[in-house]
């Protein structure tokens, strides 16, 4: 009889957790700050899906009147092979790049850092490099799918620790991501369940390959 209460608590205890997980598990992923006291501060693009990330980085730039807009340049598999062979292709940065000088951002005001980056990580590396020696950057925007939001501003602040800025996460609105019936999306889904992995991930082995990286 003990044994079957305890297997009925254990089965009850996890549909509990299976529950709020339903509820609340793509909602955990998602980091957006408050900026109305932000000023003096650029943005940081991050790369993945273009256009919707493009999008959000341009309004935000018209509605606080960002300094800089960086973007780093990242890996494209199989470029090399494709130079070879006389064939031209380009980037997500140069992508991004288009879109935002389209949508009425200076050229001027759009700087591409260069790197090779394959991850979050490798981005934030990069922009730490880029900013040694840069004085007058006191203020992060981070913009990026609001799946992703939570993690990179994890990254971000972890890899810019050493320095004196203030880091905030503005994922874009036109991402179709939604945070509450993500279950009900077959591709929410994969979302959630990939940056749940990535979160770990980042947890167990990346926030100590950070801290390597500085040393």
């Amino acid at each position: 009889m003990k044994k079957r209460y305890w297997f009925i608590g254990i089965f009850i205890l996890f549909v509990m957790i299976v529950v709020i997980f339903l509820r609340f598990g793509g909602v955990w992923l998602v980091a957006e700050d408050n900026i109305e006291e932000v000023d003096n501060a650029v943005i940081v693009l991050l790369m993945g899906s273009v256009a919707d990330r493009a999008l959000g980085a341009a309004d935000l730039y018209e509605q606080v009147e960002a300094e800089q807009i960086f973007i780093v340049r990242s890996h494209i598999t199989g470029y090399e092979e494709l130079q070879q062979r006389g064939i031209s292709l380009t980037g997500d940065a140069d992508n991004s790049k288009k879109v935002l000088i389209e949508t009425g951002v200076p050229e001027e005001d759009i700087t591409i850092v260069p790197g090779d980056a394959q991850s979050t990580k490798d981005e934030a590396m990069e922009i730490a490099e880029f900013l040694k020696g840069k004085q007058d950057v006191d203020t992060i925007l981070l913009v990026t799918s609001k799946y992703h939001s939570q993690r990179s501003k994890l990254i971000f602040n972890k890899t810019l620790k050493e320095f004196d800025i203030d880091i905030y996460s503005v994922p874009t609105p036109y991402d179709p991501y939604q945070a509450r019936g993500w279950y009900k999306d077959r591709e929410d889904i994969q979302r959630v369940a990939t940056e749940y992995l990535k979160l770990a991930h980042y947890f167990f082995l990346e926030q100590f390959q950070i801290n390597n990286s500085k040393n």
